[in-house]
């Protein structure tokens, strides 16, 4: 349980904003590791190729006191530092997110952090993130990819066999993280009930429902739509979604 500090608190909610260079480093690819210091949290943020990523928002976190927090952004060579405040003591964690627009949408990532457990002041701490559009989250918690949600609309199949193809969409030669756009297939798994494609990079592609002897049609549960055998998709927020979660939902028919 956290405790809320409230008013107490408010000389040490402090908001770094770390100065960006004048250097264009916008494909360099980062080599150097910050070193522990002890009274700072410091590291770095990445993307896949290991390329600098600056602009990321990165959020120092008390472990008792609610409300008890100082933040950061990453500069043009994605590095940060913080000084940790004397009071309130105690243990700290650090997290990061990163907003970008893209495909006429704005999403908020979760970076993935390269350790999870609590520092103090005493020791100080380096943390770095790296900025993933797939693969699963820390302790099992989920991905950071997006989700194709589908509802079985007659059609007489077993929705388990059946598997989603992606390719992207024509001129979509990368996706927003500078990783080559590939095409793939994804199983349709049954998740708590609803049958789910997990784990997609956010991106901008043409799908198809393949299924074995059948054609199979599919049809946006949120737009006055056509039963087509391929459908472009972007993705965004459909149902009750956490804040860096994104969906698309699909009818799936004969």
């Amino acid at each position: 349980m956290k405790y809320n500090r409230c008013g107490m608190l408010m000389p040490f909610l402090i908001s770094v904003v770390v100065t960006a260079c004048s250097k264009n480093n916008n494909d360099k690819v980062l080599s150097e590791k910050p070193e522990t210091k002890k009274s700072t949290v410091s590291g770095s943020v990445t993307d896949a190729r290991n390329v600098p990523v600056k602009e990321a928002r990165i959020t120092i976190e008390h472990t008792v006191w609610y409300n008890s927090y100082l933040s950061a952004s990453s500069d043009e060579e994605g590095k940060y530092q913080v000084s940790l405040p004397d009071d309130p003591a105690g243990d700290w964690t650090a997290k990061a997110q990163l907003t970008k627009t893209a495909y006429g949408q704005t999403y908020k990532f979760d970076l993935e952090p390269d350790k999870t457990d609590a520092f103090n002041k005493a020791s100080g701490a380096v943390r770095n993130f790296k900025w993933k559009l797939s693969g699963p989250r820390p302790g099992g918690t989920g991905y950071y990819g997006a989700h194709v949600d589908l509802y079985q609309f007659g059609a007489d199949v077993d929705m388990t066999k059946v598997r989603l193809s992606f390719t992207p969409f024509p001129g979509e030669t990368s996706l927003m993280d500078g990783t080559a756009a590939a095409s793939f297939e994804r199983p349709v798994e049954d998740v708590a009930g609803t049958f789910m494609v997990k784990d997609v990079p956010i991106g901008k592609y043409t799908v198809k429902a393949v299924y074995a002897g059948k054609k199979l049609l599919l049809n946006n549960r949120h737009a006055d739509d056509n039963n087509e055998e391929s459908k472009t998709i972007v993705f965004g927020k459909y149902g009750y979604l956490g804040e860096t979660e994104y969906n698309i939902e699909f009818y799936v028919t004969e």
